[in-house]
């Protein structure tokens, strides 16, 4: 049996879960192919990259000159590269 505390915990978990999804959804329906995010990254001594954050939450780096693809992560988790990634996709493939 829950305790009130229990219970008042689950009912604002329950919400949170409610916003969440309904966010999601209003962030999908309004994402386009215009990426969240757009930057020219430069770290000293490399070459500059072009980096992209799309929907569903994927970054992309890509070779500015070449439109070469040399990352891409999961969907959701921006540190885990992309199972069965392959280096070099074009820009314009994606």
């Amino acid at each position: 049996m829950e305790n009130p505390n229990q219970k008042a915990q689950a009912a604002a978990e329950a919400a949170a879960r409610r916003t969440l999804a309904q966010a999601a959804r209003f962030a999908e329906m309004h994402s386009t192919a215009k990426p969240w995010l757009s930057k020219t990254m430069r770290r000293p001594g490399s070459k500059p990259v072009l980096v992209r954050v799309d929907w569903p939450g994927v970054l992309r780096v890509f070779d500015p000159v070449t439109g070469e693809c040399l990352a891409r992560s999961e969907a959701g988790n921006v540190f885990q590269l992309e199972a069965g990634f392959v280096p070099g996709a074009s820009a314009r493939g994606d």
